[in-house]
């Protein structure tokens, strides 16, 4: 039988074979070195004691010094500019920026997740625009995984004074034993906007862990965000904005359409430390079968962070006995000197006024239902720029619904 210290040894000899493999550049297997080493070191996060990982247990995840490392194909399209470059194709300025900033904004030292994902990493993309850019359609990175195993997708955002871009990501997987630990890292210049929309379409036996964090240190630097989960066993996000910049800014939006027994899981953080700094977060499910949505989200206002403005709202359409909802939004405020600090959760069915209210139209109850939840989900996307790019997000929801 193989003992934990045996265990924890193979995890750098697998580690060292992918560094082999990809060829690292000295940064990286630096990088790698210590991810195997804190690896070893971490326990899987714990669900008595870590409060977003209260409804999952992270030990389930599975993942040992012999788990299978999965391909991952990358399909880059849009308005590129030149501006992304693959890691394992980076050289001259943009692995520069690579060795300069990976790890910077999400650690390996966050929990062994993170540190796994840093010992394997195998699947990176920068998208590094430069000052005073605006790429005038959103870039498209498409991430597929068709084998069995761990894939490790890294997507690091880099951007100059007062640019702008749009970067649409989309991740999707066939029906095999899949395990993913995606990683994002925004790193904005200031005045630059950032959007970032993820679309989750993994496939049923997927569990992906996800772990993204914007960080707003430089002056009115904005980010916007959305997630939207259609497919998945588990999709779970650990997702941050930290607003130390005056003036920084975040929206996080989020959608999920749970069926079956899809387990969609998200908290997040924004971290209000600069002053004059707004954020706006909204996450919406609607759920059938047994599936279930989680939500934990804390709004945290520093003693620095005058004038900050801060909303969360959690809202859910229970449609079906077995499904469920937990929601816990937290504010922790510790000035008195801000413009708003608000929260708000709610679960429950469709109102039934509305849904009597269309079947006197002659619409049939599941019609009327359909359309209800139509209108819930797409409010949120509702908010999203540009007529083109909404109309894309919300063919990628419509599809899901009418599967159902």
């Amino acid at each position: 039988m193989t003992s934990v210290v045996e265990q924890r040894m193979n995890f750098g000899a697998a580690s060292a074979a992918v560094g082999r493999e990809w060829r690292d550049a000295p940064w990286q297997a630096a990088l790698r070195k210590r991810a195997v080493e804190l690896a070893n070191r971490l326990d899987w996060p714990d669900s008595r004691a870590e409060r977003p990982w209260k409804y999952y247990d992270a030990a389930r995840i599975g993942l040992s010094p012999e788990t299978r490392l999965a391909d991952v194909s990358v399909t880059i399209a849009g308005d590129t500019g030149g501006h992304v470059t693959r890691f394992s194709d980076a050289a001259g300025t943009a692995a520069d920026t690579i060795a300069r900033t990976i790890g910077s904004v999400v650690a390996a030292e966050t929990n062994r997740l993170t540190a796994l994902h840093y010992a394997f990493l195998r699947d990176g993309v920068l998208v590094n625009v430069p000052a005073n850019t605006e790429l005038a359609a959103p870039i498209h990175l498409r991430r597929h995984v068709e084998q069995p195993g761990v894939s490790t997708p890294h997507t690091l955002i880099v951007t100059g004074a007062n640019s702008r871009v749009t970067v649409v990501q989309e991740y999707s997987s066939s029906d095999e034993a899949i395990v993913a630990l995606p990683v994002a890292e925004i790193i904005p210049g200031p005045g630059s906007e950032v959007a970032y929309y993820c679309i989750h379409r993994w496939g049923s036996r997927t569990r992906a862990f996800a772990h993204q964090r914007f960080l707003g240190s430089e002056r009115d630097a904005a980010f916007r965000n959305l997630h939207i989960v259609l497919g998945g066993e588990v999709v779970k996000g650990h997702l941050e904005s930290t607003l130390a910049g005056r003036g920084t800014s975040s929206e996080l939006l989020g959608v999920a359409y749970g069926t079956g027994t899809t387990h969609a899981d998200f908290y997040t953080l924004q971290d209000h430390i600069g002053p004059d700094t707004r954020s706006d977060l909204v996450y919406k499910s609607a759920l059938r079968d047994s599936s279930k949505a989680v939500y934990y989200g804390l709004t945290r206002v520093g003693l620095g962070a005058k004038n900050a403005d801060a909303n969360q709202e959690n809202r859910n359409l229970i449609l079906s006995k077995a499904a469920k909802a937990d929601s816990d939004p937290v504010l922790e405020i510790l000035t008195s000197d801000i413009i708003r600090a608000s929260h708000g959760a709610t679960a429950g069915p469709v109102d039934q006024e509305q849904l009597y209210y269309l079947q006197t139209r002659g619409i049939r109850p599941a019609d009327a239902e359909a359309m209800l939840v139509r209108a819930f989900l797409e409010g949120v996307l509702g908010r999203v720029p540009g007529e083109a790019l909404r109309q894309e997000l919300e063919a990628a929801l419509e599809a899901a619904l009418e599967r159902d």
